[in-house]
């Protein structure tokens, strides 16, 4: 879970604190302890075990190195952590320790945890996606009938309005936020298949215990995904794609804030906030270096997910494994590409007047039409108010 300081100085600090050594321990637990608390309700085990399980949770006391050392010679995280919970359980309730962890398996604790550490990136994601879109369509309508140059191939093009630029980047991210929430509904997802996927120990009530499960941690009930995974894939494919549109309007905001071109920037100047180490005049766009920098490292993580995929049998050795050192990555690239929008929502600048003279400059003369703009903004009515 540990990121180096580079990666570090990219990210968002929620983000590395969802997924911190410490966060992820707390969800190992919570796991453990919702897995006993429905197992009570349906009485698998008795109350009175489920009880002592969520006290040792709360209590037992985790050596984060130890943890590793152990869980590398064991290539699980989760057959330390269960370990060390029964032994302190043990002290306390010998038979309650008998019920620890009963029925479920390693990957059903880490697949969970790592939800369980997804799920408030996602809910951020979606804060932030609100209101980004806000600001930029409220700017998009400012600016409908604003004349600026169009570009393609990276040269100069006929006139547009530079709404409909502004426009197409809100529709594209309020068509991310959509996607992505629907991806959260089916794939931010309770993993409890047990050893090979039957909930075989769990007398007939392994469905009714997910239920509940689910239920108290706040994640979607699906059947066990523990050997094909593709709505958590999609997921976070989903949330890639969120990265990856903010980094194509990056690489549009460092563009056009170019000093030769000067049309946008993603912020005023600002004291202490882009500077140069070697020329103090520079004000570099760091949010869009952010952006651009996640959206770089997001195809090669991609790529590497869905390798992963290629599961053996009832569980893979090797490829969900991989799975688990990935997934903070591309949360890792979410996050930053959230900083970038967080940016701009607030601070965008627009120079109409630049606009207009590099319009006079270089492009063709002759009205804009406004109609495709006012198409895009009817389609974002909701967030104009």
């Amino acid at each position: 879970m540990a990121a180096s300081l580079a990666a570090r100085a990219l990210g968002r600090a929620s983000f590395q604190e969802a997924f911190a050594a410490r966060a992820f321990i707390h969800a190992m637990l919570e796991f453990e302890a919702a897995l006993a608390a429905a197992q009570a309700a349906e009485s698998v085990i008795p109350e009175a075990h489920a009880k002592a399980i969520r006290t040792a949770c709360d209590s037992v006391a985790i050596d984060e190195a130890a943890l590793v050392a152990e869980g590398r010679r064991n290539a699980s995280l989760a057959v330390p952590l269960v370990k060390r919970l029964r032994e302190h359980l043990a002290r306390s309730s010998p038979d309650a320790a008998k019920s620890l962890h009963l029925g479920a398996t390693s990957q059903d604790v880490l697949d969970t945890a790592t939800a369980l550490c997804l799920k408030p990136c996602l809910e951020e994601a979606d804060r932030t996606l609100e209101a980004t879109v806000r600001a930029i369509a409220r700017h998009a309508h400012e600016h409908r009938a604003t004349p600026m140059l169009g570009r393609t191939l990276l040269q100069p093009a006929l006139p547009m309005s530079a709404g409909l630029k502004l426009a197409r980047w809100a529709a594209a991210l309020a068509a991310d936020r959509e996607r992505l929430a629907e991806g959260e509904a089916a794939g931010l997802a309770l993993q409890l298949g047990g050893p090979i996927g039957t909930l075989q120990s769990m007398q007939g009530k392994g469905p009714a215990v997910r239920h509940r499960m689910a239920l108290a941690l706040g994640l979607a009930d699906a059947p066990e995904w523990q050997s094909h995974r593709n709505a958590w894939i999609d997921l976070l494919d989903r949330a890639a794609l969120v990265a990856l549109t903010a980094g194509k309007i990056a690489r549009d905001v460092a563009l056009l804030s170019q000093a030769e071109v000067g049309e946008m920037r993603e912020a005023p100047p600002r004291e202490g906030v882009g500077g140069s180490s070697a020329m103090p005049h520079k004000h570099n766009p760091v949010a869009c270096a952010q952006a651009l920098a996640a959206a770089v490292r997001l195809p090669g993580l991609l790529a590497a997910l869905h390798a992963a995929a290629l599961g053996e049998h009832e569980r893979a050795l090797g490829g969900w494994q991989a799975e688990l050192a990935i997934v903070p990555e591309i949360a890792a690239c979410l996050g930053s590409a959230l900083d970038f929008l967080d940016t701009i929502g607030a601070s965008l600048v627009v120079d109409a007047g630049r606009m207009a003279q590099n319009l006079a400059r270089h492009g063709e003369r002759g009205a804009i039409d406004t109609q495709a703009v006012d198409e895009i903004l009817a389609g974002l009515a909701p967030y104009l108010g």
